[in-house]
């Protein structure tokens, strides 16, 4: 399956692309499954945002194909599960359901009217949406539970047998099988190719009635060009259909993208967007749109995924992540200086989407200094006056801690840092900034060298003064 991108500069002409990684190396993706429904009248509705890492473990390696196990670790949000937890998680929801609804949502004693309505509605809501997050565990086992298979795959990308749970429905295969984008079969990155594949699958009509049907998918394949050095890249068109040998009609058609590292031997990153009608998805027809993307995870891009950016060069930028202007900055500052300090909900919303302000700015200032006010008041033996300052600090805390971790993302992601004039070059990572200069550590020998901000070109001294802070 072909997948994800943006696209700069570079060529997939003259490059082998063969796949033939390293044994006893790992090699980690992480995954992003997009669902939304498309058939209302109000509007498209999510159904389904779900995100987990995907580890291949080389065992086996030659010119006739590779095999490897692998490995997938489920996301809660934008934080991946551990196993103890998502199972506690998994069987607090099951034990829940089993309960009668009725005494599910009981009412305790001695509510008045009102609030016993609200807790019936309250309840009736929760318990639906266990029953949401059950229904997708149990269709969504690569997504939702810790899966471990293996995997025997050609050189060109086709997989010829798959062992073990993580199957997808929507026809997108197993987890595995998302980040294997089919290769050129003559192993360069040679002019557009073609291939249909056929396979069976089941299709769940909910009330345990499931059928197995059979569907193909035909594919065209375009080089196109790579957004680096060392990538081959392609574009993939492909329609999709079966479903007849269950009683069901379902077509699915869409566009994708991939690049294949030939430094790696393994996939890089890609996309794919599919139009979806036919089988039901939670006992409702179609249409869906559907968004499976992938990217391949080094250490920093790990950090990266796992605290829900997107793992790329330009996750930081000002193209991705607005600065604040010092407009926004003065008001929210504003906002947090009053007796009960309070975001409203559009400066909020801003903030929630906005890099963080200069460490030693104003309003950074102000927020260290309201937190440590407020986490005074929270030991106050004025029960009225701790509840509030436990509020107040409970919605500061998750801003103050969103601002700490882009800073810390950005001293893991290297870049290429140059003067104004372009002579200087060096690929390194943030250390500090402090006192009109800025501390780097080169990539290439771990030796760290201290510049003045001032001769740093301008998208370097705002990436600077943006994330950086004091040496601590």
């Amino acid at each position: 399956m072909i997948l994800l991108g943006a696209v700069l500069g570079g060529s997939a002409a003259a490059q082998d692309a063969v796949y033939r990684p390293v044994v006893g190396e790992s090699y980690q993706y992480g995954i992003e499954v997009r669902v939304v429904d498309v058939s209302g009248n109000r509007g498209p509705k999510s159904v389904l945002n779900q995100r987990c890492r995907l580890r291949f473990d080389v065992t086996q390696s030659d010119a006739a194909g590779w095999t490897a196990t692998y490995y997938s670790v489920p996301f809660y949000g934008s934080k991946p599960w551990s196993r103890s937890s998502l199972q506690h998680w998994i069987e607090s929801k099951r034990a829940r359901l089993a309960r009668p609804p009725e005494e599910d949502i009981a009412v305790p004693p001695g509510l008045p009217p009102h609030a016993a309505e609200m807790h019936k509605r309250m309840r009736l809501r929760s318990r639906l949406a266990d029953q949401d997050f059950i229904t997708k565990v149990d269709h969504y086992p690569g997504l939702f539970q810790f899966c471990e298979g293996q995997i025997l795959v050609s050189p060109q990308g086709e997989i010829t047998q798959i062992v073990g749970p993580g199957n997808l429905p929507l026809l997108l295969g197993q987890i595995a099988r998302v980040p294997l984008m089919r290769l050129p079969p003559a192993g360069s990155a040679e002019p557009s190719f073609g291939y249909k594949d056929t396979f069976e699958f089941n299709a769940n009509f909910g009330n345990d009635d499931v059928r197995t049907t059979e569907a193909s998918v035909l594919s065209v394949i375009t080089p196109r060009k790579a957004s680096g050095e060392g990538l081959v890249a392609f574009d993939r068109e492909f329609e999709q259909a079966g479903g007849t040998t269950a009683g069901i009609k379902i077509l699915l058609s869409g566009s994708g993208f991939g690049e294949f590292s030939t430094e790696l031997s393994m996939p890089y990153r890609g996309n794919s967007d599919f139009k979806f009608e036919g089988a039901p998805y939670f006992d409702a027809p179609g249409p869906f749109s559907v968004r499976v993307g992938y990217h391949y995870l080094d250490e920093w891009r790990q950090a990266f995924f796992d605290n829900g950016f997107l793992p790329t060069n330009e996750a930081l930028s000002a193209e991705v992540l607005p600065r604040l202007e010092s407009q926004h900055q003065l008001a929210m500052q504003r906002q947090l200086v009053g007796r009960k300090p309070e975001l409203d909900a559009e400066t909020k919303q801003r903030a929630d989407v906005s890099a963080p302000p200069p460490y030693d700015s104003l309003l950074q200032q102000t927020l260290s200094k309201t937190l440590a006010r407020f986490a005074e008041k929270e030991k106050s033996e004025d029960a009225e006056e701790a509840k509030q300052a436990r509020e107040v600090t409970s919605a500061l805390k998750s801003l103050s801690t969103r601002w700490d971790t882009l800073r810390y993302l950005a001293t893991l992601m290297p870049r290429t840092w140059s003067d104004a004039s372009g002579s200087f070059k060096v690929n390194a990572v943030l250390v500090s900034h402090a006192d009109g200069r800025v501390t780097l550590r080169r990539k290439d020998n771990g030796q760290t060298i201290t510049i003045p901000l001032n001769r740093l070109s301008e998208s370097d001294i705002d990436f600077a003064t943006t994330f950086g802070k004091p040496a601590e």
